[in-house]
């Protein structure tokens, strides 16, 4: 397949690919290949100046033969219903790997958030969430904070769902929300947390100590930031991070505390003093023993997986490896960590936050994090079996895994 393959198609050739070695019932492929449900909608908003602007959103439901969709909501100026359809699918994927009574879904809108003023993000948040509400609910369909949206945007969606039912409380509704109206604590660090335990699981397996790894990682965001302040904690030593803007690079180890701060004040890696600048392309392939692509898809094709020195790829990022790249990195030995695994603490703590609205008994981040940690060597160690067992990647494996259990419930179900 060609490295400008859209997410979609490239999504497709994987589920394919898997459901052979997992002997799927080619009827539930069938019924895979295809979202359940697909929502289009255009709606009005209205801007400080008082204009009125159209805005597109998505909301796709893939399948929801396990449970009530779950999924994030992207607002990000280049969305397309490719790369929803896309990431909706990963969802079905991921929350089934994941052990979770979830079906997979995915959200957006066509916009930059920073265009925005705050009154203007409200506006759209409560507009966008008015369009799609009657597919949205509990039992229907619970998103949750992508790219571009945080605790802050959930919150809106979830008082605007609420005042469109006469001020009916269900805090069960929406994930991602603030803490103050029933957000579960620890879920800011919930993707870069699994992230880490990716990192921490694979170098178990390959014999490598966890203190001194050199990692590099690209993207700073909600799950390259998270990831590079716990794995810095473990004692790990992060030598290169890049952003939208550039990169640094130290060698002996970027101070990650003060490095964040840093970005905080200015908004870029960019003129962190003792780093030398890099080039935000040359991360990848800088001298590590772990990367970790946090930002955005299709970075590491054949031409950067050739030249990667790292022994571990973990995926921080959706997507963030074409198929023709992938195939690069298994052949020379490289251990690959696959999305689907490796970023899905947010789903996973979405579900234990609405189990906690729904129980009305709110756990720690301690406890948060503990149940997690459980659920996600419980689940590496299942796939990294079906690894070894079939002779095929861990993405492949962890495919296998989550397919196996859909087509169960699709079974079960009676749909086919």
């Amino acid at each position: 397949m060609s490295q400008n393959a859209s997410a979609w198609a490239m999504t497709l050739e994987r589920l394919e690919k898997a459901a052979k070695i997992a002997e799927l019932d080619p009827e539930v492929t069938a019924l895979l290949r295809e979202p359940q449900r697909i929502f289009v909608v255009s709606f009005p908003v209205r801007m400080d100046d008082g204009t009125t602007r159209l805005f597109k959103g998505y909301r796709v439901h893939h399948n929801h033969a396990l449970g009530p969709i779950m999924g994030g909501t992207r607002f990000h100026g280049e969305e397309t219903l490719d790369d929803v359809k896309a990431l909706g699918l990963l969802m079905t994927l991921k929350n089934s790997l994941n052990g979770l009574s979830a079906g997979g879904g995915k959200g957006g809108v066509v916009v930059d958030p920073d265009s925005l003023s705050k009154a203007e993000l409200e506006r759209l948040c409560r507009a966008y969430i008015r369009a799609i509400a009657p597919m949205v609910g509990t039992w229907l369909d619970f998103p949750g904070a992508d790219l571009g949206t945080d605790s802050q945007t959930q919150s809106w969606f979830l008082d605007e769902l609420e005042q469109m039912n006469a001020m009916t409380h269900n805090p069960a509704a929406i994930s991602g929300k603030d803490i103050i109206l029933g957000g579960s604590q620890g879920r800011a660090a919930a993707t870069g947390l699994g992230v880490m335990f990716s990192v921490r699981e694979a170098c178990k397996i390959l014999g490598i100590q966890l203190k001194g790894l050199r990692i590099a990682i690209q993207g700073v965001g909600k799950v390259g930031g998270w990831a590079a302040s716990l794995l810095y904690e473990k004692g790990a030593k992060i030598v290169a991070v890049s952003d939208v803007f550039g990169g640094v690079c130290a060698p002996g180890g970027i101070n990650i505390p003060e490095l964040l701060k840093f970005v905080e004040k200015t908004g870029k890696v960019e003129g962190f003093f003792g780093a030398k600048a890099i080039n935000k392309n040359e991360l990848l392939t800088v001298d590590c023993d772990v990367i970790i692509p946090a930002a955005v898809q299709n970075v590491i094709n054949t031409e950067v997986a050739s030249k990667i020195k790292a022994k571990v790829v973990a995926e921080g990022a959706n997507g963030p490896t074409t198929l023709d790249g992938e195939e690069v990195l298994l052949s020379r030995g490289i251990f690959v960590v696959p999305d689907i695994l490796a970023n899905g603490g947010g789903t996973t703590v979405a579900y234990l936050e609405k189990a906690q609205n729904l129980y009305e008994c709110y756990w720690s981040e301690k406890e948060v994090h503990a149940k997690y940690e459980e659920m996600f060597v419980q689940c590496f160690n299942e796939i990294y079996k079906i690894c070894k067992e079939k002779g095929i990647s861990m993405r492949m494996a962890s495919y296998v895994k989550a397919l196996k259990r859909i087509e169960l419930a699709i079974k079960i179900r009676g749909w086919v």
